[in-house]
């Protein structure tokens, strides 16, 4: 317990000093003249701002949940619903990247029980990371099943991949891929997918990621 205590704080604190550097950095050219005092360099400002307030957020979601500091908001709901309440939240940014984005729903669904709210967190999640490793003219496609007793949402991307030796830490708090990709695309801190994870157990379910390497694309699926 001791020694994640401590990887924890390391993380955090590793998380959080890359945005506060760039800030800092920003701010100390405009006092010297390095930087001219225009829009662009304040919205860049702001930018880093917006995310280390978003990393913030996200590191004070995840204390709660893994301390299992929430309850569900348990509700009968339909799974096509939920999927296209997700895709009309996310589909005006997958536009502006000209990513396509597409749903098959099986006709056969049951209706299942659940928070809404918080399955709907874990598909947008799922649906952001997809449209952020995919690139312009790529396509996304979220499909809902029914297999055997459990109701099954995919998301699949034809984007940029995950190597093999990677699949089992994605849900590892902190962890990162590319770390240089992730900051560069404006990702998060590598803890949405361990939210995720702790959410969909939460509801008795599985989640899980495959790939078959870099360059082919992946699937991120839940029970």
């Amino acid at each position: 317990t001791e020694q994640m205590r401590q990887q924890l704080l390391a993380d955090v604190s590793h998380e959080l000093r890359t945005p506060l550097t760039a800030i800092k950095g920003s701010m100390e050219a405009l006092v010297d003249g390095v930087l001219p005092a225009e829009p662009a360099t304040f919205q860049q400002i702001e930018q880093e701002a917006d995310r280390l307030q978003r990393l913030v957020n996200d590191i004070q979601e995840l204390s709660r949940v893994e301390a299992g500091a929430f309850e569900l908001a348990v509700e009968p709901i339909e799974p096509a619903s939920l999927v296209e309440t997700a895709v009309r939240r996310v589909e005006g940014e997958f536009q502006r990247k000209n990513i396509s984005l597409t749903a098959s729903l099986a006709s056969n669904l049951p209706v299942i029980q659940g928070d809404p709210d918080r399955l709907l967190q874990v598909l947008i999640n799922l649906l952001g990371n997809a449209g952020q490793y995919t690139l312009a003219g790529g396509e996304v496609h979220v499909q809902a099943r029914l297999q055997e007793n459990e109701v099954v949402i995919a998301v699949r991307d034809n984007g940029i991949g995950i190597p093999p030796e990677h699949l089992p830490h994605l849900f590892t708090r902190f962890y990162r891929v590319d770390k240089s990709r992730s900051r560069q695309a404006g990702g998060g801190g590598g803890i949405g997918l361990t939210i995720a994870r702790r959410l969909v157990e939460a509801h008795g379910g599985r989640i899980w990621a495959e790939s078959a390497g870099t360059e082919t694309g992946s699937v991120f699926t839940f029970t």
